[in-house]
This record gives C-alpha cells, sequence and structure tokens, in this order.
C-alpha cells in the first residue's frame, strides 16, 4: 500500500468559528493509480492534497506513506519526506523566472544532491518525452502556457518520487493544451507506473484518470472505478452522471 490515510479529520478554528474542512476521511492509495479527487468549492480538496504532502497536518487521524506514519515527523523529517516522496504540478506553473527551463528542470536534482551527470541521460528523456528539448534555454516568461506546464511536469518527476500531486493542473491551460498535458500525464502513469492523485473540477480532466473520489462537506461520499469496457467518453458520462446524482443529493 503506498498511500494510506486513515480517518482523517481537519478542523480549523475555534468555538463559535470552528470549521471542519475534513471529516474523517480513509482512504487507500496503491502504487501505479491514477486518482481524480472531485467536489465543490471548500469540498476539502486542496486540504486533503496539503495533509497528504504534510503542508498541514491533521487534527485527528493518521496518514502512511508506505506503511510509515507521517504524524510524528518533525519538521525536518517532514521536508526529507516529502523530497524523497511526494512531487508537485500546480496551477499556476510555479517556475522561476530568472532560471532557464534546463535549469529549472534540474533544480529539485539539485536541492537534493544528485549529480546532474549521472542523471543526465534520465534529464533528455524527460525532456524528449515531453517535447522541450528545444526550449532548455529559454525563460519561462518566453513560452506558453502549455509548454510552462509540461516544463513543470517534468520538474515534478525528474526526481523520480512516489506520488505525483496535480492540484488544478488544466486550470490555466486552454481547451487544446488541457488534453495533451492529460494525455501525457496518463502516458507517464502507465509507461513508467507514475503514481498520480489529482484535484480537479473538470470531468474533462478526470476522465483520464483510473478512479474518481468525490469530496462534499469534507466527508468522501461517493467514488467511481474505471471498469475495463470504459472508454474515456464512457467514463466522462458516468462522472457528470455521478456529479448530477451528488448535487441533487446535497441540495
Amino acid at each position: 500500500m503506498l498511500l494510506e490515510i486513515k480517518d482523517i479529520t481537519k478542523v480549523y478554528g475555534e468555538h463559535e468559528n470552528k470549521v471542519k474542512a475534513l471529516d474523517r476521511i480513509s482512504l487507500q492509495f496503491n502504487e501505479g493509480e491514477f486518482v481524480s479527487v472531485m467536489g465543490s468549492s471548500g469540498s476539502g480538496k486542496t486540504t486533503l492534497l496539503n495533509c497528504i504532502s504534510s503542508i498541514d497536518k491533521p487534527t485527528s487521524g493518521d496518514i502512511l506513506i508506505n506503511g510509515k506514519s507521517l504524524i510524528n515527523l518533525d519538521s525536518d523529517q517532514l521536508a526529507e519526506y516529502r523530497a524523497k516522496n511526494i512531487s508537485f504540478i500546480f496551477q499556476s506553473y510555479n517556475l522561476i523566472t530568472n532560471l532557464t527551463v534546463y535549469e529549472n528542470i534540474i533544480l529539485p536534482l539539485q536541492i537534493s544532491k544528485k549529480n546532474i551527470k549521472d542523471n543526465q541521460k534520465r534529464i533528455d528523456d524527460i525532456m524528449s518525452r515531453l517535447a522541450i528539448k528545444e526550449l532548455k534555454s529559454k525563460f519561462p516568461n518566453q513560452l506558453s502556457g502549455g509548454q510552462q506546464q509540461r516544463v513543470a511536469t517534468a520538474r515534478a518527476i525528474i526526481n523520480s518520487t512516489n506520488i505525483l500531486i496535480a492540484d488544478e493542473p488544466t486550470g490555466a491551460l486552454d481547451s487544446s493544451n488541457s488534453d495533451k498535458l492529460m494525455h501525457l500525464l496518463r502516458e507517464l502513469n502507465k509507461e513508467i507506473k507514475l503514481s498520480i492523485l489529482m484535484v480537479t473540477h473538470d470531468p474533462l480532466a478526470a476522465k483520464y484518470s483510473s478512479k474518481v473520489i468525490f469530496l462534499s462537506d469534507g466527508r468522501i461520499i461517493d467514488q467511481l472505478i474505471r471498469q475495463d469496457e470504459d472508454d474515456d467518453s464512457k467514463f466522462l458520462e458516468k462522472i457528470i452522471e455521478k456529479q448530477k446524482y451528488i448535487d441533487q443529493e446535497v441540495k
């Protein structure tokens, strides 16, 4: 079991200002899965990702990566955990503007003190796979949104971490670049067994995953698992139908 979440609750504020962002969430995430988390604004999606990535700490419950609990780790241990286990793609790309494409991509290797020459083949392979090798000397402000997100993806996977967390990765992209990015993430998931946990509000992005978890008011209220007979169109229909049903139930 790559990731196990056991009955986590997250509460912000106190007394009359208390807000329960997560309410006894439990789920299991196996190696090589591509899971989407969907829900309306305020449903707890981002809080869940923040707890999994140790950016935030649950009020109660436990989170285990490869059987190891994160709850009682100190700040140095959590930083080491993030560096070894978690990589991120954000809606806003978060590229460093005064670094070239190549320098942005190798930054995680430098931070973890890995030898760049020893990893050059992997760097070249990833840049070729993402069709950004010819952009290596350019700066982020010289790139389109789709190109910037591919660079951010390369940077995220360069360090061979266990889990890629993608927070609304298509949110700033047009439909064409969104499709290209999601095709790419699914290829990486299948070909190199990259485990992906993605938050999205968009069924068109979620259809690429193998499982969709639906949150509402901090609780998991339903899920869909892609069946062998489900192509993307069929799975998209199921996601939209499930969303409509959930919206009616919540109302």
